[in-house]
């Protein structure tokens, strides 16, 4: 699986890559958790990342279809 920031490069995903969550007009930082290839998702975790993010969502992963997902930043 690839992920893509903007046109330049193709980066593989791993689980730590620092991502967005692209939903309608609204993005949510997230942290790669876990990838599955076969369907096409990667699950994401919002926990951790912000502290009013983390009073604001409830869930503290979700599993997303691949094409929602864009890359920030390599993981640690």
């Amino acid at each position: 699986m690839q992920l893509f920031h903007g046109t330049d490069e193709e980066y593989p995903a791993e689980p730590g890559d620092m991502v967005e969550i692209c939903a309608a007009e609204v993005r949510f930082p997230a942290v790669i958790k876990k990838l599955h290839p076969k369907s096409g998702e990667v699950t994401v975790s919002f926990e951790g990342i912000d502290p009013v993010l983390d009073m604001i969502i409830l869930r503290k992963s979700a599993r997303v279809p691949f094409s929602a997902v864009q890359f920030v930043e390599r993981g640690a």
